[in-house]
């Protein structure tokens, strides 16, 4: 799994954002679209495209990740073939080469397992309408299913998926409230974006993340803005899924791990 903040289950992961934000003034929610058509049933493709999808990406593939804003600047390097936290390493933090007791303290944070995101599990299928169309692509719009009794944001929220028509693959996601809500009693939401870009297949290789951003707006206690915006861009991706499973000693300070 890609190792990001996680818009896979961006509602239940609202308060991460929240938690993240400055003061910035909060700008109006984003117009509504019409719909072109509203698609009862779902075309069979569309339901076999949701199904395969994963937004982490495809298994097996090492990439690094570069991640900027809400005070972050750091590069990672994601190696499937290594086992437990030693898949990942820390190439930089804020522009510096980690020592080997932050690379150790960064690996003691990672999962010893990948959880892989199932967003479109989220999506109401009877809801589906084409709301953009041209020769290169089309873009869904699906209501949410909320993820538990507590999701107070998915009645508030759209998803638009974005179809590439030549390999019927998605290559942007957007996950977005379509109006101003209350998440808490002095807490209301007036943006809350999440948008995956993937690169469509091509040359034998599989459909790859290219860049996930989030973006929150809102205001507290009725007065106090607040604004955050977090990227995360993926590159120097490699197919590691005939490589052996291996353990990896922690670097030495200073080291990268090699990209392909």
């Amino acid at each position: 799994m890609i190792r990001r903040p996680s818009p896979a289950v961006v509602l239940p992961c609202l308060a991460f954002l929240l938690a993240l934000a400055a003061c910035q003034p909060a700008p109006p929610a984003p117009p509504a679209v019409a719909p072109l058509a509203v698609l009862a049933p779902i075309p069979a493709d569309l339901a076999a495209a949701l199904d395969a999808f994963r937004a982490e990406g495809p298994k097996g593939w090492a990439f690094t990740q570069t991640t900027t804003g809400g005070g972050r600047d750091r590069v990672e390097r994601y190696d499937p073939s290594r086992r437990g936290p030693a898949r990942w390493t820390l190439l930089s933090e804020k522009g510096r080469a980690p020592s080997d007791a932050e690379q150790l303290r960064y690996r003691d944070t990672r999962p010893p397992f990948d959880a892989a995101a199932n967003l479109a599990a989220q999506v109401n299928r009877a809801s589906a309408a084409l709301v953009a169309r041209d020769e290169q692509s089309a873009t869904y719009e699906f209501a949410l299913v909320p993820a538990g009794e507590n999701d107070t944001a998915a009645a508030h929220m759209r998803v638009r998926f974005t179809r590439d028509t030549a390999s019927g693959a998605f290559t942007r996601v957007e996950l977005f409230n379509f109006e101003p809500f209350r998440a808490a009693t002095s807490l209301t939401i007036h943006e809350a974006r999440t948008t995956l870009v993937y690169a469509p297949p091509a040359d034998g290789r599989p459909t790859l993340p290219l860049e996930t951003s989030l973006r929150v707006r809102g205001t507290r206690f009725w007065i106090a803005g607040f604004s955050q915006d977090v990227v995360s861009r993926f590159s120097d991706h490699a197919d590691m899924n005939a490589a052996p499973a291996a353990e990896s000693p922690t670097p030495a300070a200073g080291a990268h791990s090699p990209s392909p």
